[in-house]
């Protein structure tokens, strides 16, 4: 390729480039617009799942269940199965109130569970959504939680 080509490539590259980073929308803004987050950003019941691995029990683990927000701070799972080394186990109901949650005003914050283990979150698209992140010694392991729509379909 003579060296005209090669001029003729890199500013195209860079046009495209350029073209692609103003599309609106392709920007993510990643601190809340407006007020920012707070506890009551999570309020409802929301689907999870959650993914990882057990060091300690020699492998993978899954979960996915109905997980419970007050928008006031405080959380519960309602129903859960999960699966730990490719066995699945029933679906389990659990009982109310069993975890707190806090939220920063740049949309991170924490969940708790009952015995005070803590799990670092992040509410996504102004609450529908989380992301969470729980590390223990030997596991780890990443969840999504997506609130359900719960309006009467008369």
């Amino acid at each position: 390729m003579n060296k005209f080509g090669k001029y003729l490539l890199l500013v195209t590259g860079f046009a495209i480039l350029a073209t692609f980073a103003r599309i609106p929308g392709a920007v993510i803004n990643v601190h809340a617009q407006g007020g920012g987050c707070s506890v009551a950003s999570l309020k409802g019941i929301y689907a999870f799942s959650r993914t990882g691995v057990n060091n300690a029990a020699g492998g993978p683990i899954a979960e996915i269940g109905l997980d419970v927000l007050n928008g006031a701070g405080t959380r519960g799972i309602i129903r859960s199965t999960r699966s730990t080394n490719g066995v699945i186990q029933d679906w389990t109901n659990s009982p109310p109130n069993t975890g707190t949650y806090t939220i920063d005003s740049d949309c991170t914050g924490s969940f708790f569970d009952a015995n005070g283990n803590k799990n670092n979150i992040i509410v996504v698209d102004g609450g529908k959504r989380f992301l969470l992140l729980s590390a223990e010694p030997q596991t780890t392991v990443t969840s999504e939680g997506i609130r359900l729509d719960m309006k009467d379909k008369d």
